[in-house]
């Protein structure tokens, strides 16, 4: 009896559909929100997380992070794009021995057919192209009052442009459980910023959100200030966090949606030229 109770136990955990997870809502003001602002939505459970945005942003794209994998969610055609560790090696790979043939053919050329060459190429990149950016730092300032929560000041800068600022709470109640996820996340990302590194004109791409530094904030970030050229364009706020069951379907790719590897489709396009 105690045994068959055991399985049953077991049974339950196993096959149940919703487990314990935290919902974190932040409400954006800014570029993209609306004059009235809007509400994106963040699901934790563990390490998986869901982002889904604002109503008023039908055309942004859910995301789904789990298992080093994430996926974009494109609700109107039904398909999923997926990037992994796996896809970022491989594409930088692909990249590294293009860029090996194209410098093997050119070597062959006569010098003067081989500058001219360079220079077609050198023209047609966008300005900056093959230049790496100004160097990142994180600048810990002072502490300040978000709504209930104490929080700690650290700036993102660009040389000497400010990029974003976040006020991160130590202590943020229950949202200081989905840190796991994005800590999870933060550690993906930095593994795919240096699969970037090693592309071509890799050291120019840059990922510049919080949510790719989670591991150097030590806490949750209840205010997210977003700038360019210097300037403050958006403004998120943690504005509501709750503990709830979710569904463990809500971190998986939807039944019925067409899922597209990046690495698989970059060697589509190999093939196609």
């Amino acid at each position: 009896m105690h045994k068959l109770m055991t399985v049953c136990a077991l049974s339950f955990v196993i096959c149940s559909t919703a487990w314990s997870g935290v919902v974190i809502e932040m409400q954006h003001s800014g570029e993209g929100a609306g004059a009235g602002g809007a509400t994106d939505t963040i699901y934790a459970q563990g390490a998986m997380l869901r982002m889904e945005p604002a109503a008023s942003q039908a055309d942004d794209s859910t995301f789904i992070f789990r298992d080093d994998t994430l996926y974009l969610l494109d609700e109107k055609k039904k398909q999923a794009q997926t990037i992994s560790k796996q896809d970022m090696h491989e594409l930088s790979a692909q990249l590294g021995d293009a860029m090996k043939q194209m410098e093997a053919q050119l070597a062959d050329l006569p010098p003067e057919q081989r500058a001219m060459m360079e220079k077609m190429m050198k023209d047609r990149m966008p300005s900056g192209m093959g230049k790496a950016g100004p160097p990142r730092r994180i600048k810990t300032g002072g502490s300040e009052r978000v709504g209930d929560y104490s929080c700690t000041v650290r700036t993102m800068y660009a040389g000497d442009e400010k990029i974003w600022e976040v006020c991160s709470a130590a202590d943020a109640g229950d949202a200081a459980e989905a840190l796991e996820a994005f800590r999870a996340m933060s550690e993906f990302t930095g593994s795919l910023r240096e699969s970037l590194q090693q592309m071509p004109f890799g050291k120019m791409l840059q990922l510049d959100t919080p949510f790719h530094a989670m591991g150097e904030l030590e806490g949750f970030p209840v205010r997210v200030r977003m700038y360019r050229n210097g300037k403050l364009f958006q403004e998120q706020t943690l504005k509501s966090v709750s503990r709830r069951d979710l569904d463990a379907g809500m971190f998986r790719v939807p039944q019925g949606y067409k899922v597209k590897s990046l690495a698989d489709e970059a060697k589509k396009d190999k093939r196609r030229r």
